[in-house]
């Protein structure tokens, strides 16, 4: 596998390009979940490393930075990888497909019904919306940690609280007394609730983002992984929404795996990749036998 520098007019940062050592036969975008918007990870080098070689290049680059919104822009995050596609096309004149994880598995999907996607490969991707699926998370955070109701209703009530804030309609001075109150409880860290209110004027424009509408859009083949023990999304739901929709679908499930595709990842506070982390050999072997299968 070599590794070069890919760019092209809208990239909103330089991509991180990795080549097979002979013919490319296509290529995938990949793109980023919520903690980390870098170019170079380790679930994208891992991606590279398990498609490389079958002849797959592996293109990843830095998520654009969020403007006025509390995070980027699902739609800045569709574009920038249609455009990504394209380039590549253009470049390598081989089929492109995408490639997301969790917040990046929403814009994968959705960008996946435009002409130039051929494939689709998810992981841990939400079927509710961000707003739920984080009061999904929280909740279930709280709740294997072993804290009951009330905890788990009070924290329940400060996000419901902050949502509004977001939204443009809540009571900012009352979300700000009511954090202040809790932010010193232990279950506090484990809730994803910000210690200050967010600054006026600040609201998050994909709240409410229903991802139903895109999955029964990908018109393309595409596979979808999620943990046996999801902690971050709604597995059951979100899985449905996929069998339900009219598409060309392999639904995976990972034994021993919470919301990265990670042995060991179901325990509590399992947060990101680290460098001693052992992936699932369920998740890449399926990648390796999918990609192969389909695009022989």
């Amino acid at each position: 596998m070599r590794t070069t520098e890919f760019l092209w007019a809208s990239a909103p940062s330089a991509g991180v390009l990795r080549m097979p050592a002979r013919s490319v036969r296509m290529a995938v975008v990949a793109l980023h979940g919520a903690s980390s918007s870098m170019a170079r990870q380790p679930m994208f080098e891992h991606l590279a490393m398990t498609l490389v070689p079958h002849d797959v290049a592996v293109l990843s680059y830095e998520r654009r930075a969020p403007s006025k919104h509390a995070d980027t822009e699902l739609s800045v995050q569709v574009s920038d990888a249609i455009a990504a596609m394209r380039a590549l096309q253009d470049g390598l004149d081989v089929p492109v497909g995408l490639f997301g994880f969790s917040q990046g598995a929403w814009a994968a999907t959705e960008a996946a019904s435009d002409a130039i996607a051929s494939f689709l490969m998810v992981v841990g991707c939400s079927g509710v919306s961000p707003a739920e699926q984080m009061r999904f998370h929280a909740d279930e955070m709280l709740r294997r940690h072993s804290y009951g109701r009330r905890e788990r209703e009070q924290a329940g009530a400060l996000r419901l609280q902050l949502e509004q804030v977001l939204r443009g309609d809540g009571n900012r001075d009352l979300l700000q007394e009511d954090l202040s109150a809790a932010r010193t409880e232990p279950w506090f860290p484990l809730t994803y609730l910000p210690p200050e209110a967010p600054a006026s004027g600040v609201t998050w424009a994909d709240m409410d983002f229903d991802p139903r509408p895109s999955v029964g859009r990908v018109g393309v083949p595409a596979i979808a992984f999620w943990g046996e023990h999801e902690d971050t999304v709604p597995r059951e739901a979100s899985q449905q929404i996929w069998r339900d929709a009219d598409i060309e679908a392999q639904i995976v499930d990972l034994p021993g795996c919470g919301h990265w595709p990670l042995l060991g990842s179901e325990r509590p506070g399992s947060q990101e990749w680290g460098a001693d982390d052992e992936p699932s050999s369920v998740y890449s072997r399926t990648l390796s036998t999918w990609v192969t299968q389909r695009f022989r």
